[in-house]
């Protein structure tokens, strides 16, 4: 073992009783030097196996870290794919892959090799002393026996000079790694007697041709070429594995700041100073075109520290020089040399934890609902911590600065808009670039979708604003980053007191921009966002007025006492009905509008005034104002259907009604989540013309409105309150019957509609339910709803089941059938008789028997 091999051992010994050790315990436990021993402690400090801190004494620590990759700068970024495939090269049973690293001069292709190397002894597939060897191509390329005898060995004799036996490079490599640099130099002999080595580990010394030796050596190759145009097509198959460096301008940006502060590092470590960089230092570095890559960039670093060494005194700290003059207040960062190399700059997947940590926070908060000045405040001390951090380097500073810009061009006619262009401010803007520019990468997966959800929740009139922006803004950005940072950074000031408005306020004009200009003028003296405008073509038509609006309130996400509607012209009849529909609040519709009204009208929703006082002054308008007033959740005899899975399965409940019911009666569709808070919301005057509420969830009756369970129908007193409800609406008992009789087909077909496999719900059930009618007709019966559903669902999937084969019944033993039953027997074959000629199947008496079951109960009543 190595010197410094065996200090560290002997570091491992000593920690096993303590956290930490100095210099002098190393010392005195090898009985060596101080001087010696630090010399080794510091090497294995630099090779990233030691922890260093605090200054006299110097306690040592063993590095965590158990991934050898890891010293690797993009282990887990860039190079993840790289590494991940270096781990399988290694592992691969019985003796890994030989691989075949490729990239430009200088991109880290013999340090890569020899992590994998160190790799390989870490997770045990080559012993702890194995051997790696290395030799460079190109030193032999014009001289291929040299070569030969340099790789397989020589036998005594085989050539002028060889006085005795000598072990070749593969000897030296047998049982671990032989590295070859420079594959594309390798002579077209060298690369043929390689093939069996590669095949079987079997090789000849040079002057040897009847005995083999036997090895067994893992292989590695680096090349800068094209690998198609410089090796055989037989050596590359028999090298299945190839990974690709970049060179270092095609790595990440934060990848190569941190090789930068490492190597900045390295040099502070060697001086034993620490070193200030300023930033246009950093960004020089950065910008540098850099032929050698790596190497080169490691070795400007060495020339920077090495000139400015010269020029300085014995101070602590070694102040590499500025291009810019001091008074610059160019930033500078301090690279520590009593510290473990402690990268401040994270590679993609580190930087995605602190984020996802971060989101955590703001997500945590949200959950709470925190005051938005507390999510502000996050915002903030994370981008303080960026910049603490260096991070600033991360950040492209001409795609920060085209973000202001942006961001500014774009904010300001929307905050104009909307009143709020006062409170626009210049360094809110440039902390949301800043933020953006860092946040805002292809890399970042970091999930927005939850926080985005809930502060659209809590800020539904902020956030509606801040989609207004990201409409506008005509950059590719990530939406939910830019929702988020708009509203926490740009609008945490003013988000509070846009969320107390109660009233929702829109106005809708023809031709031009005239309801822009209006709600742009109101907004801006009442300064806030109390109008939303629409413009309209002179030949626009009421369905698409409504459409746009319907659109917007969807948007608003939330629920207003009451909501006003100004128009300049338009038949407020044919609006109201259909916009009232899409609302659960009072709805007051102003024609004809003017700026001077617009404005009395936003002032008393600024004052929050309320909707009915609000009402009660717009009946003094001029009588050319057209003021209509509607009150209550619909001025029409009405029922309103809610169901718990969804506003689809009610509007299908809706369609039955609307089609059997003759009665002119309004039927409403309510989200559950509306319904509940409408019923809490309202007393009895607003459902003075709602006759009763159906619903598939269990609603506490309220404000003395009948509140019917529609799957509570199905049963006899469900089924009983139904039909008393629609009696008092006037409907007759046709009607009902028929009613109850869709309610119960649309039940059915919604409970087989996926255990069908071949026949049509929507064709069979009215058969099956003709069947059931008949059934009901010869026994003089009424089935009770529940029976029916059974029955209809039943019958559906016997006739799929006899179309398929029908059941096996050999196995079914035959029992005592009573005189009932056979009697049963025949009717029912009769009344199957069309359904089975229609489907050319046999009703089977064991299928009769299991009808029989189902019905015998009502037969004995």
């Amino acid at each position: 073992m190595k010197a410094k091999y065996q200090v560290l051992s002997k570091v491992e010994n000593l920690l096993a009783n303590k956290t930490k050790v100095t210099t002098q315990d190393v010392a005195k436990a090898m009985q060596l030097s101080r001087g010696v021993v630090s010399t080794y402690l510091s090497q294995l400090y630099q090779e990233g196996l030691l922890l260093k801190s605090g200054t006299k004494p110097v306690y040592w620590q063993l590095n965590s870290n158990d991934d050898v990759f890891a010293k690797m700068i993009g282990s887990d970024g860039s190079l993840k794919k790289v590494i991940d495939k270096c781990k399988a090269a290694v592992n691969y049973p019985p003796n890994g892959f030989p691989l075949i690293i490729t990239g430009p001069s200088g991109s880290g292709k013999s340090f890569l090799a020899s992590l994998i190397y160190e790799y390989a002894k870490q997770v045990s597939v080559i012993s702890q002393n194995a051997n790696f060897v290395v030799l460079n191509c190109a030193d032999y390329a014009n001289n291929p026996e040299l070569l030969s005898s340099v790789l397989f060995g020589y036998k005594k004799g085989a050539f002028t000079g060889a006085d005795q036996d000598h072990l070749g490079l593969v000897d030296q490599a047998d049982g671990g790694y032989l590295f070859l640099d420079e594959i594309h130099r390798l002579p077209r002999e060298s690369q043929e007697k390689l093939f069996v080595l590669l095949d079987s580990g079997k090789f000849y010394p040079l002057g040897e041709s009847k005995h083999f030796k036997q090895v067994n050596v893992r292989f590695i190759f680096a090349t800068t070429e094209d690998i198609t145009n410089h090796l055989l097509k037989t050596f590359r198959r028999r090298v299945p594995l190839k990974v690709s460096l970049s060179s270092i301008s095609k790595r990440p940006l934060v990848e190569r700041c941190k090789l930068i502060e490492n190597f900045f590092k390295k040099e502070a470590i060697k001086i034993d100073r620490d070193i200030e960089v300023p930033t246009d230092v950093v960004d020089y570095l950065l910008k540098s075109e850099l032929i050698g890559n790596v190497g080169s960039l490691e070795n400007q670093v060495k020339l920077l520290c090495a000139e400015n060494f010269n020029r300085t005194d014995n101070s602590s700290i070694l102040k590499i020089t500025s291009s810019k003059n001091e008074k610059e207040n160019n930033r500078s960062w301090l690279i520590k040399s009593s510290q473990y190399i402690n990268l401040t700059f994270s590679s993609s997947d580190e930087i995605n934890v602190k984020l996802a940590s971060f989101v955590k926070t703001l997500l945590k908060n949200e959950k709470i609902n925190r005051r938005i000045e507390n999510q502000s405040l996050a915002m903030n001390q994370f981008l303080r911590d960026l910049h603490e951090n260096l991070s600033v380097l991360i950040v492209d500073e001409d795609y920060k600065n085209y973000l202001y810009k942006k961001l500014t061009a774009t904010l300001k006619p929307v905050f104009l808009r909307y009143g709020l262009l006062k409170d626009l401010k210049k360094v809110k803007i440039e902390q949301a670039a800043s933020l953006l520019s860092v946040l805002h990468r292809e890399n970042n997966k970091t999930d927005l979708k939850e926080l985005r959800e809930l502060v659209e929740q809590h800020y539904p009139r902020t956030t509606y604003i801040c989609n207004q922006v990201k409409n506008a803004l005509d950059i590719k950005i990530d939406a939910n980053w830019l929702i988020i940072v708009l509203l926490y950074v740009i609008c945490d000031e003013i988000a509070p007191e846009i969320e107390k408005q109660k009233l929702l306020g829109i106005m809708v004009c023809h031709g031009g921009a005239v309801a822009s200009n209006i709600c742009s003028i109101v907004n801006s003296l009442c300064g806030s966002y109390i109008f939303e405008a629409f413009d309209m073509p002179i030949d626009v038509s009421n369905r698409e007025i409504v459409s746009q609006i319907s659109c917007y309130i969807r948007k608003q996400n939330r629920n207003y006492d009451g909501t006003i509607l100004l128009f300049d012209m338009g038949s407020l009849a044919t609006l109201y009905k259909n916009i009232k529909a899409l609302l659960n609040n009072d709805l007051l519709v102003i024609n004809n509008i003017t700026t001077a009204i617009a404005l009395d009208l936003g002032l008393q929703i600024q004052q929050r005034t309320s909707f009915k006082k609000i009402a009660e002054k717009a009946e003094k308008y001029p009588d050319s104002m057209k003021i209509q007033y509607y009150e209550g959740i619909s001025q029409k005899s009405n029922v309103i259907v809610s169901c718990m899975s969804g506003v689809g399965l009610s509007e299908e409940v809706k369609k039955i009604l609307k089609v059997t019911l003759k009665s002119d009666i309004e039927v409403i569709t309510m989200d559950y989540r509306d319904l509940k808070s409408t019923l809490q919301r309202h007393d009895h005057s607003y459902f003075k013309n709602t006759k009763f509420i159906l619903t598939t969830n269990d609603v506490p009756k309220q404000n003395g409105i009948e509140v019917l369970n529609l799957y509570d129908v199905m049963d006899e007193d469900g089924d009983w309150k139904l039909r008393q409800l629609l009696k008092q609406m006037g409907e007759d008992k046709k009607t009902i019957d028929n009613l109850i009789k869709e309610l119960l087909k649309f039940f059915t077909i919604g409970g087989i509609k996926g255990r069908l496999r071949f026949l049509n719900p929507e064709v069979v059930i009215p058969e099956i339910q003709e069947i059931v009618a008949k059934f009901e007709k010869f026994y003089h019966l009424n089935f009770s709803n529940k029976l029916k559903l059974s029955l209809y669902m039943h019958i559906a999937l016997m006739l799929e089941r006899l179309m398929l084969g029908g059941v096996d019944t050999s196995d079914v033993h035959e029992k005592v059938i009573t005189k009932d039953e056979r009697d049963f027997n025949v009717i029912a074959k009769k009344i199957f008789r069309d359904i089975e000629e229609k489907y050319n199947i046999t009703v089977n008496d064991y299928e009769l028997s299991l009808i029989y079951e189902l019905l015998k109960v009502n037969f004995n009543k």
